[in-house]
């Protein structure tokens, strides 16, 4: 690398001169021009003076012209030697990190930014194992978020406190740490993770002043990194650091746009996006993949609402929620829809799974009652509809309907005035 600034500052100062020298050479035509103006030479041999002037003043203007278009054009150094050629190399694959950050920077998640940039380091520094590591900023420990290679799922497992292990120690000193021998790793990381590696370093990743991260290789055993590693490390970290916090700014505001404030659940948005999935799987599959979707609220959360204040009900909805998601399974999906309404996705299940889950939440609540104030409490009530794929729909919409018209039967006083038809009617 030192050989390619070497060459960039070389072409620098050829431009200069090259500049001066035809601001000296203007300089001389003009005086050479105002002098043959003024003299007492023939006009023939003026003639031919200020053509052989301006002849040698194109000749040297044009010969500039196609010196510096060389100089631009050229790519990169012609390499007099094979270091020269490899810094070119590595020169241009720093350059594909750059060009990446400006193409996916704000269109990746981080677990597929993290992919890129893991292959694009392989290109540059060969590893046997890579990880991403970030800090906590209430606790400031590091934890591994993402990664990939050998052993890539037991080097994900560990959390590492502030200052420990190589990782703690890039962080705090902020500068690239190496371990040959895994001597600092083997304090943090599990043996079984470590058996096939022979070293590990790590680089710091920058936000600003503060470091927020820290990219970790792994090579394999009785294979050791290269001399100059650390310096194109530091490169790599440079180019790297923005495309991760890019990532990261992206997969905020798509949370964002599918979160709801108040219960940090799925809005009605992500619900839906995630029905029209579970739908088209249970179409493929048919009777070997069942699909049963909930519509929940709660029982006069209007008159609730309207008798405590709109705080405590914000703080009911929070309830009722922490309530729904603790009786559901944990592939199932729930979301707020709108006010008081909770729709849940239960994947696989059928409706007597439904019918299970239910009875559950409904024994929670008669257990556990909200509270109100410091010394009032009183119990919440549910009210619950379902619909199952095929037998009461076989899209999303009409699945949602069902289980909506069921929702509703179940808080008429009278069931009996809610008439149900059908499937084949209703469709």
């Amino acid at each position: 690398m030192k050989a390619l600034n070497k060459h960039k500052i070389s072409r620098k100062y050829s431009y200069g001169f090259g500049q001066l020298a035809l601001t000296i050479l203007s300089l001389f035509a003009l005086a050479a021009t105002f002098f043959l103006a003024v003299s007492d030479f023939s006009f023939n041999t003026k003639v031919v003076s200020f053509a052989g002037i301006l002849l040698i003043y194109l000749g040297v203007c044009i010969s500039f012209y196609f010196r510096q278009t060389d100089l631009d054009g050229a790519e990169g150094p012609v390499p007099d030697s094979e270091d020269d050629a490899a810094e070119s190399e590595i020169e241009n694959r720093l350059f594909a990190l750059e060009e990446a950050n400006r193409y996916f920077g704000t269109s990746l998640k981080p677990a597929d930014m993290f992919r890129l940039v893991a292959s694009r380091v392989k290109e540059l520094v060969p590893f046997a194992a890579c990880v991403l590591l970030y800090i906590d900023e209430r606790t400031l420990d590091l934890k591994a978020a993402y990664s990939d290679g050998d052993n890539s799922e037991l080097l994900k497992d560990p959390s590492i406190s502030y200052g420990k292990g190589i990782a703690g120690k890039a962080a705090v000193s902020r500068k690239p740490q190496i371990d040959e021998g895994l001597l600092i790793e083997r304090s943090v990381a599990p043996a079984a993770a470590l058996e096939t590696f022979g070293s590990v370093i790590a680089v710091p990743l920058f936000k600003g002043l503060e470091v927020f991260g820290v990219l970790q290789l792994y090579s394999n055993k009785g294979q050791k990194f290269e001399e100059n590693t650390l310096s194109i490390l530091e490169a790599i970290s440079e180019r790297a650091a923005p495309l991760f916090l890019s990532s990261q700014a992206f997969e905020r505001t798509l949370s964002n746009a599918m979160t709801d404030s108040l219960t940090n659940l799925p809005n009605e948005r992500a619900f839906y996006l995630l029905l029209e999935n579970q739908v088209a799987e249970s179409q493929r599959y048919r009777d070997e993949r069942p699909l049963t979707i909930l519509a929940i609220d709660v029982r006069n959360f209007a008159e609730l609402n309207q008798q405590f204040g709109h705080a405590t009900g914000d703080r009911m909805l929070s309830f009722a929620s922490e309530i729904i998601k603790g009786q559901l399974r944990k592939m199932d999906f729930l979301a707020r829809s709108m006010s008081d309404e909770f729709l849940a996705v239960l994947p696989t299940a059928a409706e007597k799974v439904a019918i299970e889950i239910i009875e559950r939440i409904e024994r929670v609540l008669v257990t556990t009652p909200f509270e109100i104030s410091d010394k009032e409490y009183t119990n919440i009530q549910f009210n619950f509809g379902w619909a199952g794929f095929w037998k009461d729909g076989e899209t999303a919409q009409q699945l949602l309907q069902n289980a909506l018209l069921r929702k509703q039967q179940s808080k008429s006083i009278e069931p009996s005035k809610v008439l149900w038809f059908p499937r084949e009617y209703v469709n």
